[in-house]
């Protein structure tokens, strides 16, 4: 079947988004809309300037993780976390050491509002407060984590999450619904030595004790599951990080999820531009396409790319010879692609290149036993 023309969608979305409005404005003129709910995203940037994101849906119920639910509550949890109305043109206001900003949700729901921090900060995790003004909602104010990078950081991480961090098998489409549809974060399990290393890389070169390196976490997993992979890094102590996801629905272009992962590298982009000149190591897996996505990155950012490590997965017949002239590719451009069976082979290779000490290499392969 022949793709539906464009005008057909952008005619389909107009009429959705104003079904949703109108439905908004009803709903609250007979004093029977639902109290609203403020989504914060974890946000990053420098001293300059940082982006803050955050979402606005009508508060149907926060699904908590549970180990318990079976297969009749993890469904009906999934169903939950799915069935969300977001709500366009909400005003929010961003307060930040005593300074506001104002800025206004997009036909999906979302905040993307870009300020600039206060004078002198100092870099490293902080709290934004923010809440919606006006829609009957009162103050519901919420806190949105931002990173602002120091001087002392060595290099930002990129890094995939299915079958990159979280081992998923996302080619096998079954496999691939249970975990988003069905699974529990508490239930989901990382590659051995992934938690270690990633500390390590959020630590850099010189080790430490706290966190300079941004680390950013993409991923094709919807929105909708934000806050379900949030948990999921938060459980297994990976390095607190934006985790950029995409939005699944009806949109102007057509029905998403569909065609490739472009909006992948659209993020990526944004990341490597926000961050300025500071060098970038890329973290993926041999199962989909983020070779192509990191030799795009490395073909326009030149010597930025430190190295990327793709990790060998299930993958499809004749991948490998794909991904080795890839690699020849990265290296004319400037940078490596190295493949790597494991955590412990990606912590040797990093600690020869100066990324990690030598010790945390050796901590990742003991994690890995």
């Amino acid at each position: 079947m022949p793709p539906l023309p464009k005008v057909v969608y952008r005619v389909a979305h107009a009429v959705h988004r104003d079904v949703g409005k109108g439905r908004r404005a009803v709903t609250r003129g007979l004093g029977i809309a639902r109290p609203l709910r403020v989504i914060p995203y974890r946000g990053f940037g420098t001293r300059s300037r940082v982006t803050l994101t955050a979402r606005v849906l009508e508060d149907r119920g926060e699904v908590s993780p549970r180990l318990d639910r079976g297969l009749v509550g993890g469904a009906f949890a999934s169903f939950v976390r799915f069935n969300t109305a977001e709500v366009p043109g909400a005003e929010l206001r961003v307060t930040w050491a005593g300074e506001d900003h104002f800025g206004i949700t997009d036909e999906e729901g979302f905040l993307n509002l870009e300020v600039a921090p206060p004078a002198a900060i100092d870099p490293g995790w902080h709290s934004v407060d923010v809440c919606v003004v006006g829609d009957g909602a009162g103050r519901q104010e919420v806190q949105v984590p931002v990173f602002v990078l120091g001087d002392d950081a060595d290099y930002g991480v990129i890094s995939d999450v299915d079958d990159t961090v979280i081992d998923t098998d996302v080619r096998n489409l079954v496999k691939r619904a249970w975990a988003l549809f069905m699974s529990e974060a508490t239930l989901r399990r990382t590659f051995l030595g992934v938690d270690v290393l990633y500390d390590a890389f959020a630590r850099g070169a010189a080790g430490g004790w706290t966190q300079k390196n941004p680390m950013v976490y993409v991923s094709s997993s919807p929105w909708n599951l934000y806050e379900h992979l949030k948990h999921f890094i938060d459980e297994h102590d990976l390095p607190r990080g934006p985790i950029l996801l995409r939005d699944w629905g009806l949109t102007r272009e057509g029905f998403a999820p569909g065609g490739g992962h472009g909006h992948k590298r659209k993020k990526m982009k944004a990341v490597l531009e926000a961050f300025g000149d500071l060098p970038f190591v890329l973290i993926g897996d041999s199962g989909q396409e983020d070779a192509e996505h990191y030799l795009a990155l490395a073909e326009e950012y030149g010597g930025r790319i430190r190295v990327i490590y793709i990790r060998r997965v299930r993958e499809k017949a004749g991948r490998q010879a794909v991904i080795a002239n890839i690699a020849e590719r990265v290296r004319a451009a400037g940078s490596d692609l190295v493949v790597v069976e494991d955590s412990a082979a990606l912590a040797a290779d990093a600690a020869k290149r100066g990324l990690l000490p030598e010790s945390a290499a050796n901590d990742v392969a003991r994690a890995t036993l």
